[in-house]
């Protein structure tokens, strides 16, 4: 689900492992850039269903995912599509209403740390991964903030 660079990038990915993928976009064209919308409009793999919002996640006994109910955001008519999982990249907004009013955040609600550590303005606090990354915002590169801001932590305990 999305219309973005993140969208298009996930999509082409999961055609690796997936029969087929199917891309959800709430317009009628993509936000993402030329090369990247291209890149995956080309795939084979990659269906597209276009002016279009789930409107509800269905899963099965098991609570496994099972379908998803669409709505076509031009005409109002409802579909159903019997799917195994979905992927929702429709923007990033960093999780940090909780760390408001309590360390640095940027005007877009990411921490600020100082330099390239995952220190914060708080004594004691680092950040890392998703609230710090403006740019990769992916799985590895969380992993490896993570590892960073252990290590400021040991060395902040260590003194």
């Amino acid at each position: 689900v999305g219309g973005g660079d993140s969208a298009m990038e996930e999509a082409s990915f999961l055609t690796k492992f997936a029969s087929k993928v199917v891309l959800i976009h709430r317009r009628d064209s993509l936000r993402a850039s030329k090369i990247m919308a291209d890149r995956a409009l080309a795939n084979l793999k990659i269906e597209t269903i276009w002016n279009s919002a789930i409107e509800e996640y269905i899963t099965d006994a098991e609570g496994e995912m099972a379908a998803i109910n669409l709505k076509n955001l031009v005409s109002g008519e409802t579909s159903r599509i019997d799917l195994k999982c979905v992927f929702v990249a429709i923007g990033h907004s960093p999780r940090s209403e909780l760390l408001a009013g309590q360390v640095s955040l940027d005007g877009e609600g990411y921490v600020q740390v100082e330099g390239r550590s995952t220190r914060t303005n708080l004594k004691g606090v680092f950040a890392c991964g998703d609230l710090v990354d403006h740019t990769y915002r992916q799985a590895i590169t969380a992993a490896g903030s993570g590892c960073q801001a252990a290590l400021d932590a040991e060395r902040f305990l260590a003194h």
